[in-house]
């Protein structure tokens, strides 16, 4: 069989990138996501804002407890996953408790999906978004200087765009918007996508791969990065981890990696929501917090 990406045929290529497929049961943790966000909305304060003014323009904030004397607490805003086609904020709020609980404001914003959006033009929202954060989060419990971002499968790819932002340029925001990242099982190249069958559906070209990907762009943003994914993740989805982190490093930035053992490419962004976790705690010294 011809060879399309690296060694793979067509076969083995889509077999790679079939995160779906190789996890079976992958709806339960979907499920989990889902029924873990509506125990922490009936626990913990929390409101749904507009960034702007479309219909997938909104985001919930869990804010930290105000204490005396620390007004602003560190922003945590979380990117699901989902194959850019699926999931909602709804099911993004699972990691709320536990940061909150740490010290950190936490954020899960809406984006538009495929078909309604190219990746490209999910990056730009989500640009729009962090920028809205950065003007307003002080109103709602959170430090404008101390923004982190983490993002899940597509959602790490889209962390990935908010890091070749021009903020300055873009934004009149400060170069460093972005004080840390959290990229986990995420994909650093998108040609591969775009030559899988999951093309069907995104229709990315050569000039969106470029665009998109950060492994094919210069960064705009200097912060560290933790990265992560599941011990049984596939060989080059691991491969695209461990190229970001290096490419990442290579720049000058810190980096931390964790291949979470017994993890899947679908429960491994549970661990990070868990505070006994190496990768919980990771996060939570990231950004300044016990």
């Amino acid at each position: 069989m011809a060879k399309i990406w690296r060694d793979f045929d067509q076969a083995e290529l889509d077999r790679q990138y079939n995160s779906r497929g190789t996890v079976p049961d992958h709806l339960v943790y979907v499920r989990e996501y889902t029924e873990r966000t509506r125990a922490a909305k009936a626990s913990l304060a929390w409101a749904e804002l507009a960034y702007g003014d479309g219909p997938t323009d909104r985001l919930d904030v869990y804010p930290a407890a105000r204490t005396a004397g620390n007004p602003g607490a560190p922003v945590l805003v979380f990117l699901h996953g989902g194959d850019w086609r699926a999931l909602s904020k709804e099911d993004s709020g699972f990691g709320a408790p536990a940061f909150v609980a740490a010290g950190a404001t936490f954020v899960a914003p809406d984006f538009s999906l495929v078909p309604e959006a190219t990746i490209p033009a999910m990056g730009a929202q989500v640009r729009r978004a962090l920028a809205w954060l950065w003007r307003s989060i002080a109103a709602h419990g959170g430090d404008p200087s101390r923004i982190y971002v983490a993002g899940h499968s597509s959602g790490a790819n889209l962390v990935s765009q908010l890091l070749t932002c021009d903020w300055a340029r873009e934004f009149g925001a400060p170069a460093d918007l972005v004080k840390g990242a959290v990229f986990m099982s995420g994909l650093g190249d998108l040609e591969p996508v775009r030559l899988s069958f999951r093309n069907q559906w995104h229709k990315l070209d050569e000039a969106m791969v470029a665009e998109a990907s950060l492994l094919r762009r210069r960064p705009a943003t200097a912060c560290p990065m933790i990265l992560a994914y599941g011990e049984h993740e596939t060989a080059d989805y691991k491969r695209q981890g461990r190229e970001v982190e290096a490419w990442w490093a290579a720049r000058g930035n810190r980096t931390r990696f964790f291949e979470l053992p017994g993890r899947n490419h679908f429960d491994a962004v549970l661990e990070w929501a868990d505070p006994q976790s190496a990768l919980f705690r990771a996060t939570v010294a990231m950004m300044g917090l016990a």
